[in-house]
């Protein structure tokens, strides 16, 4: 799971039916081909990014500013919330406006445990460390073991470069 910076936006806002809530809500998520498959989107826990997902540095920048500033509420900062806000700089939800949705969404709220904003960015830095650390180790590993081979070789006087 990884982000690639790149110079214009692939990015588009994506949304599937919540079947387990009888279509009272939908999910929102932001990929470029219409995939959860390298997609970057927001939910109870923050944020869920799936893969590798191609984005600009604004993109970036809304999504580290999102995530420190807001606690994920189904009412108030969802994933349509982020999607909108990730892509064009707006906090929106239209699904606040259809009034199932809004009923649906009021009685999630109450049952649906949610990270403070704090823990948003804590988790998701926590996860961003211990893959850096992770792959500082993995080469690590490589390098020793790349020693031992030539002082391996080297000691049967053969040259390994």
């Amino acid at each position: 799971m990884s982000f690639e910076l790149i110079e214009s936006s692939v990015l588009r806002v994506c949304k599937i039916c919540i079947h387990e809530l009888a279509g009272l809500a939908d999910h929102y998520f932001l990929s470029e081909f219409d995939s959860f498959d390298n997609s970057v989107g927001w939910g109870p826990s923050g944020l869920e990014l799936r893969g590798k997902v191609r984005i600009t540095s604004q993109e970036m920048e809304r999504i580290e500013r999102f995530m420190t500033i807001a606690k994920y509420n189904i009412c108030l900062n969802n994933c349509e919330h982020f999607a909108n806000y990730v892509l064009h700089g707006l906090n929106f939800s239209s699904q606040q406006y259809v009034w199932w949705k809004t009923l649906g969404a009021s009685v999630i709220g109450f049952l649906q445990p949610a990270q403070s904003a704090s823990e948003n960015y804590h988790s998701h830095m926590s996860r961003q460390i211990s893959k850096a650390l992770n792959e500082n180790l993995r080469q690590a590993k490589i390098e020793s073991a790349n020693r031992e081979r030539i002082e391996f070789w080297k000691a049967r006087g053969v040259d390994v470069k």
